[in-house]
């Protein structure tokens, strides 16, 4: 085991990005707490298990507009009018709206935390390939959800669509009776919106299965806050209604939510293949973002066999179920040892403070190195007369400042003083987790101070602060992140089961923090008033960040004010769905549309009259050819002029793996208002063009001419 300096601290741009969301996070614990130890009330602290309650809103109000929802183009936005006109109905539809915005939004944000504190890579890499995984699935079910209102949006989408896959989709929505021939897929899409939501509870699943203890519910504090914000936000801008579909109306203006439906703009302006295709790059390569950006950390845990007694407290806090107990079969007068995965270890150290045996240790960071090295440097301090104060944190805390810089810091030559050193040392003996200097007190002196950052404040093993006293610490700091907000997820949380549990082996003057990292205040008061510098430790004073053992609970009044702040981001969070609702067009000025539409069976290349005579003589008597030789239909060619001009000029091949299905063709002609001499031209049979349609129509602004092909008659008719 090799001593190695912080790798947390080594992404440096990536540490740069997320001190600029702890300080976001910094701000909203100025006003959510009383104390930073207090579990402040921080709805980002929370954004998974809000995802998921947010997720339970979602399918409440669904099951309750389900109940009055009827599908079809004929009564589906009639049912939805309906709905919105009650009181009651609007406010479930305003907030089932909110909440879907709020689930994207919420779920991004997640990832976002996820990414910028280091957690996506390693054996967490199963938790952030899933993540992405119910992200695209929470947009393509509330996509469901807006095609179902059959609104102009919906419109939009459906006409979207049909340009895309074409095919017996497109001609549901422009034959003779639209109502009967989509009511089969509204019903279809209804389920799949309302019950396809039921698989993401497997996602969830597989999303914490790496997970000891997982949390599925967000306090209740959230789900209140939560609750409050969705209805005062939907009662106050209640969702309004978009005018009905009509496919014979160009789309102009519709107002959209960009969150869901901004692809349709885009994809129009861009094309297809390159906002599809790059969007699908950007998926692939977030979510393989654990490979190609790949950390270290210094794990994994090693068990020690002699020293290990089985006791499985290790197994018992491990977060990440990396540590199983198995029988022992050599020697020992123990019955198990503890058995650690490597690809599941995080290399958090909780196991190393667990441990009351000193029987494991991390890979690439030997706990009793550092303790030895500890030790002697406080010793030597003092015997200077200068004993120092040591501060324990973990890497978070370092590399986002909530250790203030240190001063003074002088290597020492071995047995001596460096020129202008305030303490002696040894330079060569500290590992580089070590830093020694000093902090200065109101009246400018330097004072003592050791820094010692670790992966995890879980890492400290209670002794440890025991021990420096002994060693000659004037006194102890350990310093966690908020038990809410821990990288590792339940480092605070052992360190102060273990203190709690131990406090004979907390001696003189030691003390825990929970703190925000990025906020240096509530340790620099803390250290002040332990090293009697009142004058500094009353400058320093601030509420946030007081000892956990001087906590005074909070007032019914100063709570409720601690909980605005989070009722304030979660406002902003659902009003972001009004900010995001803007009008869009893919309607070009002063156009109109002819809209070409055809189902055509095709012709049969072994047909009689395309056959050779000496095949047929082969054939027996009443065997169609196409049952002998294949039933694969020749490509229909597709031509179409307006006013004297080639508009469309395309081949349709038909469908099926050996061509023998149907032929779809869509094609959209946009022209100015006015008569247009068109003409249609269709050749099916790799020989003979034959005009199919021949006349004037005439174009509407904003309107749509249907020329769609009559197979029985082998025509295009307008419509």
């Amino acid at each position: 085991m090799t001593k190695q300096p912080p790798i947390y601290t080594k992404r440096r741009w990536l540490r740069t990005l997320e001190k600029g969301w702890s300080r976001l996070e910094g701000w909203v614990n100025r006003f959510s707490t009383a104390s930073e130890a207090l579990r402040p009330y921080n709805p980002l602290y929370h954004l998974g298990t809000l995802a998921i309650f947010l997720l339970i809103v979602i399918t409440v109000t669904g099951v309750y507009l389900t109940v009055f929802y009827r599908p079809g183009t004929d009564r589906a936005y009639l049912s939805v009018t309906a709905m919105s006109d009650t009181w009651l109905g609007s406010l479930m539809r305003s907030i089932h709206r909110y909440a879907s915005n709020g689930l994207i939004l919420v779920t991004f944000l997640h990832i976002l935390k996820t990414w910028l504190s280091d957690r996506f890579w390693g054996s967490r890499w199963l938790a952030w390939v899933s993540g992405w995984v119910m992200l695209a699935l929470f947009w393509i079910i509330g996509l469901m959800g807006y095609w179902l209102v059959w609104d102009q949006a919906a419109q939009w989408l459906t006409e979207y669509t049909i340009n895309i896959f074409r095919g017996s989709l497109a001609y549901s929505f422009l034959g003779a009776d639209v109502a009967a021939g989509t009511f089969a897929l509204f019903v279809i899409v209804l389920f799949l919106h309302a019950f396809v939501p039921i698989l993401l509870l497997l996602g969830i699943i597989i999303h914490a299965l790496r997970l000891t203890r997982a949390q599925y519910w967000t306090p209740r504090w959230v789900m209140g806050v939560t609750l409050a914000a969705l209805a005062g936000v939907a009662a106050a801008r209640p969702f309004a209604n978009l005018p009905p579909a009509n496919l014979g109306q160009l789309v102009a203006g519709a107002r959209l939510d960009w969150l869901y439906l901004g692809f349709l703009p885009l994809a129009e302006r861009v094309g297809n293949p390159l906002f599809w295709g790059g969007s699908a790059l950007l998926l692939i390569a977030a979510a393989a973002l654990p490979w190609w950006q790949r950390g270290q950390h210094d794990g994994p845990a090693v068990v020690l066999p002699d020293n290990c007694t089985g006791c499985a407290v290790c197994a018992r806090e491990c977060p990440y179920d990396a540590i199983e107990m198995r029988h022992r079969d050599d020697e020992s007068s123990y019955n198990s040892i503890a058995l650690v995965t490597p690809n599941l270890c995080t290399g958090c150290g909780i196991c190393v403070g667990a441990c009351p045996d000193k029987a494991i240790e991390l890979e690439r960071l030997h706990s009793a190195v550092m303790r030895q090295d500890l030790q002697r440097t406080l010793s030597r301090a003092q015997a200077d007369g200068r004993p120092a104060i040591i501060v324990f944190a973990c890497d978070r805390h370092e590399a986002l400042g909530t250790l203030p810089p240190l001063t003074d810091a002088q290597p020492v030559a071995d047995g001596g003083l460096a020129a202008g050193g305030s303490i002696p040392i040894m330079q060569a003996k500290l590992p580089p987790r070590v830093n020694v200097g000093s902090w200065p007190d109101s009246a400018g002196n330097p004072r003592p101070v050791v820094t010692c950052a670790l992966p995890c404040a879980g890492t400290i093993h209670p002794n440890w602060a025991s021990e420096m006293m002994d060693a000659g610490a004037a006194g102890a700091i350990v310093v966690a992140c908020p038990g809410h907000d821990c990288a590792h997820r339940e480092g605070p949380h052992w360190i102060a089961d273990r203190l709690k549990r131990r406090r004979t082996l907390r001696k003189g003057n030691t003390h825990f923090l929970e703190l925000a990292p990025g906020n240096p205040q509530p340790l620099l008061s803390l250290w002040a008033g332990m090293i009697g510098d009142k004058e500094k430790a009353a400058q320093r004073a601030t509420v946030v960040g007081k000892r956990r053992e001087q906590i005074e609970p909070p007032t019914v009044w100063g709570q409720a004010r601690h909980l605005a702040a989070g009722l304030l981001v979660l406002l902003a969070v659902f009003l972001a769905a009004l900010a995001l609702e803007q009008p869009g067009t893919a309607v070009l000025p002063e156009q109109g549309q002819i809209r070409l539409a055809m189902n055509h069976g095709g012709k049969l290349m072994a047909a009689n009259e395309n056959l050779d005579p000496s095949v047929l003589e082969k054939l027996p008597d009443n065997v169609d050819p196409a049952q002998v030789l294949g039933g694969e239909r020749y490509p229909v060619h597709l031509r179409v002029e307006v006013d004297g001009r080639i508009a469309v000029e395309e081949v349709y091949q038909p469908r099926g793996l050996r061509r023998e299905g149907a032929i779809y063709g869509m094609n959209r002609v946009w022209l100015p208002p006015g008569d247009h001499a068109v003409k249609v031209w269709l050749m099916d049979d790799e020989t003979d063009w034959r005009l199919v349609f021949a006349g004037d129509v005439a174009v509407a602004e904003g309107r749509v001419r249907d020329l769609l092909f009559d197979e029985g008659d082998g025509v295009f008719r307008l419509r």
